[in-house]
């Protein structure tokens, strides 16, 4: 029947299970089945609880009414004021699961840093698309934007971080609600990496930042769940990767993009990437976009993560770039040390959602409150 789907469950020879989306048309229905199928595999195969750092704290932060979880990895050595990378995961995955999965702590250890895994609630983020895109409705609203502005504050409080260095990457979800706090808040961090994330549509006309905004894109082209190519449904729209880069180069005022091959260290792994980079940009800002050609729904790495499992399901992942090496080398070059976070960041009001726990009727969703992503 036109317009109908079918998913299917198959076990090859070896046992490893895969998904087959059939009947492709509509085509933003097929994209909507394939945005919910990956956050389940996430949540069943990033269950690795990674290797023991020299210092790894499970902590906790009230924020509105909230009392929040986040993960903090301080390597041999580091103290504070250091500079602080604080890295948001996917929809589904726990602080733990991210860390195996993502391998920052490598370039933690390697460059002397401070790795914060937050959890969003519900293991989703309340990123910036349009809350109709989502699965607000069967997951619980969180007030993101509230506890990222505290853990900044708390973080620079406590002596972990230098405030003049912190820095927000994230991927899939996690992605989103980066580019959410970069429009928003821009002073809060120094620099943003999105991974596996393009710009909401609505951006265009919504992130109006008070200065510029330095920012990296990675992703891969043959991304099957955040198209490379952008993503259209009737109720919201993505970007696709090249606009998305192309739209923060216009928001900081860059010059023309410079693009080059980065070098195939890996032959086998299938795939190759493109630097594709924006300078001359105001308040000495820029702004790249790493194409991975033929890669999938997957962060590059060239360290040993945990687990592999996912990659038939999600696409090719690099091994000719390290995500972690990458967002390090991007967001260290901005800030500088012993800078004050920004007088004027004020902690935003809980969530309108939220009445509904104390009996009141939910009121609807503000700007504030954007509703929680499946992807």
């Amino acid at each position: 029947m036109r317009g109908s789907f079918e998913v299917v469950w198959r076990r090859p020879a070896r046992g490893l299970s895969t998904f087959v989306l059939r009947q492709s048309r509509p085509r933003w229905l097929r994209h909507a089945v394939a945005a919910i199928l990956p956050a389940v595999a996430l949540f069943c195969l990033f269950s690795a609880t990674p290797a023991q750092a020299d210092s790894v704290r499970d902590l906790r932060l009230a924020v509105n009414g909230e009392n929040r979880r986040y993960v903090m990895v301080v390597p041999d050595g580091v103290t504070g004021p250091a500079p602080v990378v604080v890295a948001l995961h996917g929809a589904a995955q726990t602080p733990e699961s991210f860390r195996a999965y993502f391998g920052l702590d490598a370039a933690a250890a390697a460059h002397g840093f401070v790795a914060v895994y937050p959890e969003g609630e519900g293991r989703v983020w309340n990123d910036g698309r349009p809350a109709a895109m989502r699965l607000k409705m069967v997951l619980r609203p969180g007030d993101d934007v509230a506890f990222l502005v505290a853990l900044a504050r708390k973080l620079a409080a406590d002596g972990v971080a230098d405030p003049g260095r912190i820095y927000l990457t994230g991927i899939s979800n996690g992605g989103f609600m980066v580019q959410r706090m970069a429009c928003e808040h821009t002073g809060l961090f120094a620099a943003y990496s999105a991974i596996m994330s393009t710009a909401p549509a609505n951006y265009k006309d919504e992130c109006q930042p008070d200065r510029a905004i330095p920012i990296q894109f990675i992703h891969g082209t043959a991304d099957s769940v955040i198209a490379y190519a952008g993503f259209w449904t009737p109720v919201g729209a993505t970007l696709s990767a090249p606009d998305s880069a192309r739209l923060y180069a216009r928001i900081d005022a860059c010059g023309p993009a410079i693009e080059r091959e980065l070098p195939d260290l890996d032959a086998a792994d299938g795939t190759t990437a493109v630097l594709r980079r924006w300078d001359d940009c105001r308040d000495g800002a820029a702004v790249e976009l790493i194409s991975i050609e033929r890669g999938g729904h997957q962060s590059p790495a060239r360290v040993d993560t945990k687990p592999d499992l996912a990659t038939p399901f999600l696409g090719l992942r690099s091994r000719d770039i390290d995500a972690g090496e990458e967002v390090w080398r991007f967001v260290s070059a901005y800030g500088a040390p012993a800078r004050a976070l920004p007088a004027a960041v004020p902690l935003p009001p809980p969530s309108p959602l939220r009445t509904g726990r104390a009996g009141a009727a939910a009121r609807p969703a503000t700007a504030d409150q954007r509703g929680i992503s499946a992807q």
